[in-house]
């Protein structure tokens, strides 16, 4: 290996090739052609993609999408499937260069022919391929053609032989084959997403010409840092074609005192460069709330030293941190918990699931409206699920651009899965292409090996239902503590050994109650049945699972599902249900807390308020029990397709009650009320206690303002105090007696606010509301809130203002192209006779065009769902 020393350093962010000018790229996405194998009828296909979208565009299928075509549909996972396309390539092209054929995602078993001949077969969804192909090619017209086979009958020998069947529970089949098959669980069904067994093309494609020097691999390793200096490695693996002299230059836009050019003299064949480096003062990399994500522009780049041609070229962003994980026997049971540059960080975000269930269709720009809806959300992490797939290169600049750490899941989830040598050498490849492809990211925190399985094996009593006998489920043990236990920690260490590795998630301990060690899983609330309430009883070190469903709004269900099927049991409503008992939980619980919804419309939208301002209890209780609990991860983010579901974003992009509700949550600065029900209090004397959480890394100083209101605007009784915020803590501010608060006026119409301002420049950092009653027996009064609509520069701004509380105030414009349009706030409480402002971005629009968009702006209220028969909602 060569090595170069220099007195500067730098880490990575991401690495991704940039074409030089020796370096000819043939974008092989785009138009295509594709026939079911045994057809000679071949139609218009686009890559990337797979069967089911191209079906769709060309008419040959119904929408996979909508209504119920998704049972349907399921003879396509049985066929097998073949796509083709031409390329031309010239004499000179061809002699003057070194081709591979580089297909980034294949889905899944894919023979691949070039001019005729078999150029390579595949076998994993997850494992991108460079594929040396120049003998194949041929001057002039050059015809590549992908046989995918079907999944489902490939691997049915696979289970025949075993005779295992394994406890694949969400695999929506009687045939549990998706444990055989290296592609996302999910694409066999879920409790929240459809059976599509898909095949295509579902990434990049492109022929890569190379002359003299091929970049193949770079890797950064972080080995010391502070903020005084960064002690970096930086390995270069690339492959000479051509022997001769060779430039290497390192350089850094940024930082030109980092710049640096070698020339050495380099036979044929594979060649290693390492620098060690020594950057100082070094800007660090802050996930976000903490500070800046800053990220260094380097670029790497191999020129001919006698010419100086630009031979091969690889450009990267950088970021520099330390990120540990703690996991570790203390006072209180087993923590679990982020350091960040030395800092310990409460985890504010939610777990990711795959975006679409054709994840071939996936764009920059639905990346990239993910992310800004994210940040919005004041998220400084999410965790990537075991049961979809590695996401896209693109994610994870995104995440490192917008100071979002990442929880990543190796593809596995809830079942045990097979232990034979060609299997585990599947998964050893499947690894070490994702391993190499994302540790370069400053975003990515750890390395999780499975999703529950451990929790499976302690508690879902699979040798009953499956009926394995002690010696049987012994060895499917060892084969679990073999892939878990040895394959996948063992190439973490070898391949990034700074990260943290989780063998599963959550760690199943023995214990009833577990709260206190390590990372938990909670769904007593849901699954278990039990009150919204429970969240606040059990609060463990770190919680990286718990959540509620809700529908999407009407004007998503309208994208779906026609206006007949629009009623809660309706056949075509129950396929994008996917949990057998999820419906009827949604109305136990909007039961037991709400009034029940006048229609179906209604429900939809009570559904969501539910979620929201259930899942706000288990956000406060998590939040005010740090430094105990140290994060807090709901699931789930986002659909894969339009159903009921635990997402707080829809499949369309509708920000549902429960990502507004997350944003003002996760703010930097928490105001949390809470209700002391414990024995040690008498009926007569139970308190209301309020807490201050701060995530700042600086004190400040602020305002407290504490008012205790009627529904009409009268004040009480307020307080105001100055307070000093101190940093990364949890501050008791104030307890009262519920019912000396109370004594003050009809609790079913008494809210107490709590403000907290800056004392710099008065802007509001952060408040809450405590009601007294549920929201059943709330006394909220009909009323039309008063508008007031202005429009500038893009941007839409509505003031509401009402002369009577309104609880969870609904805000609704017609999508816009298709488009759906979201605000920067919405299902907002509003306080009698206290405006509110709320913007929408437009920035298409001009003014006139914003203004008459916003004169179908609809507003609703808690109260407008109530059933006609009640009045100041109360039923009568």
């Amino acid at each position: 290996m060569n090595q170069a020393h220099s007195d500067s350093a730098f880490s990575t962010l991401f690495a991704a090739t940039v074409a030089s000018p020796a370096t000819r790229r043939l974008d092989l996405t785009g138009s295509w052609s594709f026939s079911e194998a045994l057809s000679d009828v071949w139609h218009p296909a686009t890559v990337p993609g797979c069967n089911f979208t191209d079906l769709f565009a060309n008419g040959l299928i119904a929408d996979p999408m909508q209504a119920d075509h998704e049972t349907e549909l399921q003879w396509i996972e049985q066929k097998d499937w073949v796509y083709r396309r031409e390329f031309q390539l010239s004499a000179a092209e061809l002699q003057s260069r070194v081709w591979q054929l580089e297909a980034l995602g294949l889905d899944t078993y894919a023979d691949i022919y070039l001019n005729g001949q078999l150029l390579a077969s595949t076998d994993n969804m997850f494992v991108g391929h460079q594929l040396d192909c120049q003998s194949l090619l041929v001057a002039g017209n050059n015809l590549l053609q992908i046989y995918f086979h079907s999944p489902i009958n490939k691997v049915k020998p696979l289970q025949l032989a075993s005779g295992m069947v394994y406890p694949a529970e969400n695999d929506k089949s009687d045939d549990k084959l998706s444990v055989y098959v290296r592609k996302a669980p999910c694409h066999f069904g879920w409790d929240w997403g459809p059976r599509f067994v898909s095949s295509g093309i579902w990434r990049g494609i492109a022929l890569v010409g190379h002359q003299a020097v091929r970049i193949d691999d770079l890797q950064f390793t972080q080995r010391a840092l502070t903020t005084a200096e960064a002690s970096l490695q930086f390995d270069l693996d690339f492959t000479v074609l051509t022997p001769g002299q060779y430039q290497l230059q390192l350089q850094c836009s940024v930082r030109p005192e980092l710049n640096q050019i070698v020339t050495q003299e380099l036979t044929a064949g594979a060649q290693q460069f390492q620098w060690l480096l020594a950057m100082q003062q070094p800007e660090l990399w802050w996930p976000a709330g903490l500070g800046e994500a800053y990220l260094y522009p380097f670029s790497v780049a191999v020129y001919d030293a006698n010419s100086q041609q630009l031979l091969a070229e690889r450009s990267l962003q950088i970021g520099l941190r330390t990120v540990e994980v703690i996991n570790e026997n203390d006072a209180d049971g087993q923590s679990f918990y982020f350091k960040v540059n030395g800092l310990p960080v409460f985890m504010k975000g939610a777990n990711y699931i795959p975006a679409s269930a054709f994840p071939g269709t996936l764009t920059a720009a639905d990346y990239q409206r993910e992310f800004a809806a994210i940040s919005a959300a004041n998220m400084n992490m999410l965790r990537v699920w075991g049961g979809g797939f590695y996401q896209d290169e693109q994610f994870y600049q995104l995440a490192d651009q917008h100071g979002v750490l990442i929880w990543q899941d190796f593809m596995f989830a809830c079942s045990l899965y097979p232990g034979d040598a060609d299997f585990l050498a599947n998964v050893e490849r499947e690894t070490r292409y994702n391993i190499k492809r994302l540790r370069n990211h400053a975003c990515i925190a750890m390395w999780c090996g499975n999703n529950e399985v451990d929790m499976g094996i302690a508690r879902w009593d699979w040798p009953q239902k499956f009926g394995y006998s002690e010696q049987l489920f012994t060895k499917l043990k060892q084969d679990y503590c073999q892939l878990f236990g040895q394959l996948l920690p063992g190439l973490v260490q070898q391949l990034d050994g700074d990260r943290f590795y989780l063998r599963s998630s959550p760690i199943s301990f023995w214990e009833d109650d577990a709260d206190h060690l390590a990372n938990h899983h909670f769904w007593g609330v849901w699954h278990g049945e039990q009150p919204f309430t429970e969240y606040q009883k059990r609060i463990p070190r770190f919680m990286s699972e718990y959540g509620f469903q809700s529908f999407p709004l009407k004007s998503s269900v309208d994208k779906f599902l026609p206006q007949a099927e629009q009623r809660l049991e309706s056949p075509m409503l129950t396929v994008h249900q996917k949990h057998p008992r999820g419906n009827k939980l949604i109305q136990s619980y909007l039961a037991d807390e709400y009034q029940l919804p006048k229609d179906f419309e209604q429900l939809l939208y009570l559904s969501q308020v539910q979620q929201a301002l259930g899942l706000k209890l288990a956000f406060d209780a998590h939040r005010a029990a740090m430094p105990f609990c140290m994060g807090t991860l709901y699931w789930q983010l986002n659909d894969t397709w339009p159903a009921a579901s635990w997402s707080g974003i829809d499949y369309y992009g509708r920000w549902k009650a429960l990502h507004y509700q997350a944003a003002r949550s996760f703010r930097a600065q928490s105001l949390v009320f809470s209700e002391d029900l414990s024995e040690q209090f008498s009926e007569q004397n139970q308190q209301l206690r309020l807490k201050l959480v701060s995530d700042s890394q600086v004190a400040m100083a602020a305002t407290l303002q504490l008012r205790l209101l009627d529904f009409s605007g009268a004040v009480l009784w307020q307080q105001s105090q100055q307070i000093s915020v101190a940093p990364l803590q949890v501050m008791q501010l104030q307890q009262w007696s519920l019912a000396e608060l109370t004594k003050l006026a009809d609790d079913r119409q008494l809210v107490l606010h709590a403000q907290l301002l800056s004392a710099a420049d008065g802007r509001v950092l952060t408040d809450n509301l405590h009601f007294f009653r549920p929201n059943r027996e709330l006394l909220l009064q009909q009323a039309a809130a008063e508008l007031q609509i202005s429009a500038i520069d893009g941007l839409l701004t509505v003031r509401l203002q009402s002369h009577t509380l309104l609880r969870q105030v609904l805000l609704e414009l017609p999508d816009l192209e298709g488009k759906v349009l979201n605000f920067s706030d919405n299902f907002i409480d509003l306080l009698a006779n206290e405006p509110v402002e709320v913007t929408a971005a437009l920035p298409d629009l001009t003014s006139a065009q914003i203004l008459a968009l916003a004169s179908q702006l609809r507003v609703r209220s808690l109260v407008d769902s109530y059933p006609d028969t009640s009045v100041n909602g109360v039923p009568v």
